[in-house]
């Protein structure tokens, strides 16, 4: 009797510890994040009324995979330099990166998150068009073509 208590407690702790195991690595799967799956619709770009040879970049960032964010922008513009800005207490202020939430839109838009570019060449006109490369923290580097148009209303 004492043998087969013995055995039924040694099963019941190895059923025990293979159950804490299974547990264990179900947890950590998932929290391992999934890859970004980020597209970009809807750029353009505005000229700005008030500065010579400053622009802002709007465009929507749709997110289908796990989490991101914008970290940075180059042109192909010699002197160019281009900042991520957003807009506190209606004054446009830098920021260093922008949220791309997982499974969410994050919307670049006038009156909200944006991208400026300062030190263009009098030649960059509405019309024009250019390549902005996008660098991401998880994604890369994404280029995308914009055209530069009338002033939009905020949205």
């Amino acid at each position: 009797m004492q043998k087969r208590t013995a055995t039924l407690l040694r099963s019941s702790i190895i059923l025990r510890v293979t159950l804490m195991l299974v547990v264990i690595l179900a947890a950590g799967a998932g929290c391992t994040s999934q890859p970004p799956q980020i597209t970009i619709e809807g750029q353009y770009a505005n000229l700005s009324p008030v500065f010579i040879g400053a622009g802002s970049v709007f465009f929507k960032l749709k997110n289908a995979g796990g989490r991101d964010a914008l970290v940075g922008a180059t042109v192909p513009i010699p002197n160019a330099v281009i900042e991520l800005h957003d807009m506190k207490d209606s004054r446009m202020v830098r920021v260093d990166r922008i949220a791309v939430p997982s499974r969410e839109t994050t919307d670049l838009r006038p009156g909200g998150h944006h991208i400026m570019i300062f030190n263009m060449p009098r030649t960059v006109q509405e019309g024009s068009e250019l390549t902005v490369t996008l660098r991401f923290e998880r994604s890369g580097e994404k280029k995308v073509p914009i055209r530069f148009e009338k002033e939009r209303e905020a949205r």
